[in-house]
């Protein structure tokens, strides 16, 4: 016998030899999701392995399978296919038939979806300041064509630098690098800045004769763990970046509009680069949702040999 603690519903299982989760939970009266009937195609009846991995059998082929269609990490096992060899504590992650629904529109798209992992990677929010009052004495269609080029630029420089625009808002985007375990990310990140602000100075001239206006952009930029998935549902999915890093790198975004700057890093940054790099200023700043003040820095140069390795 192996003890089985199912975390979601607060009771201890004693499992038989060569009996799965699934079985045991099911003969426990626990309404465990399984739409395929345990068959290991609809990955409704899946677990979350909060203790005893070690004490788990290996994935068979049928599971590794659709293990791998969905992105699974090690700890997410389905019950169907798993028998337990010593304590475990899981979780059942379809809990009800609104949970069944949503992972069963997973099995509609042939795009593998991130289910929620905690990645290392370097965060950039970028805007153009003061668009509004432009955007609201322009005419709709220069708007949108103007946006459409400044994006399509930028894209293009994130891109180069092994970085992805995760989300648009207005003049604004978000910029996520390190998505795929990249080592260089944080070099990455910087790099991307520069170039972007290069970028925007000629794209200021090219577009300033068409609507009689200059562009200057802002930055802010942050390192750290980031919890990355999708979310939505079916045909309004996307996905989304996640937690205080991503937060905190919006909030040195916006300090630049009150300090009056254009590339603003936090202290994790500048840590990475403190050797070989020229700041204008340093400056401590609140942050909402955060006690205590935090050093951001205004950036104007890393030494090229640095940024050179990555690009």
């Amino acid at each position: 016998m192996a003890e089985l603690i199912l975390n979601s519903d607060k009771l201890t299982i004693d499992c038989e030899s060569g009996q799965t989760i699934l079985d045991a939970s099911l003969k426990k009266g626990i309404p465990h999701a399984h739409a395929c009937g345990g068959k290991a195609v609809c990955s409704t009846c899946r677990v979350y392995i909060d203790e005893g991995l070690e004490n788990v059998n290996p994935r068979n082929e049928k599971e590794q399978k659709l293990a791998d269609s969905l992105n699974f990490g090690p700890e997410i096992r389905l019950a169907c296919q798993t028998t337990i060899y010593g304590p475990v504590k899981a979780r059942r992650l379809v809990l009800d038939k609104i949970d069944e629904r949503i992972i069963l529109s997973e099995g509609k798209s042939n795009k593998p979806r991130s289910l929620g992992e905690v990645i290392d990677a370097s965060v950039m929010f970028v805007d153009i300041a003061d668009f509004t009052a432009f955007s609201e004495r322009t005419p709709a269609y220069d708007v949108v064509h103007v946006l459409n080029r400044y994006f399509y630029i930028a894209g293009n420089i994130i891109k180069k630098h092994n970085g992805r625009i995760v989300d648009y808002y207005g003049d604004g985007f978000l910029a996520i690098f390190g998505l795929d375990h990249q080592p260089n990310h944080t070099k990455n990140v910087v790099s991307a800045g520069f170039e972007l602000q290069k970028a925007i100075k000629d794209f200021d001239h090219e577009v300033h004769d068409l609507v009689n206006t200059s562009f200057k952009i802002r930055l802010g930029a942050h390192t750290g763990k980031v919890i990355w998935g999708s979310i939505g549902i079916e045909g309004m999915r996307k996905e989304a970046a996640i937690g205080d890093t991503v937060n905190f790198a919006s909030r040195i975004e916006q300090a630049n509009k009150v300090l009056n700057t254009d590339f603003l890093i936090s202290e994790a940054l500048f840590k990475k680069f403190e050797s070989c790099c020229v700041t204008n200023a340093e400056y401590e700043i609140d942050v909402k949702g955060k006690t205590g003040v935090y050093k951001v820095y205004s950036l104007e140069y890393v030494s090229p040999s640095v940024l050179a390795e990555t690009v």
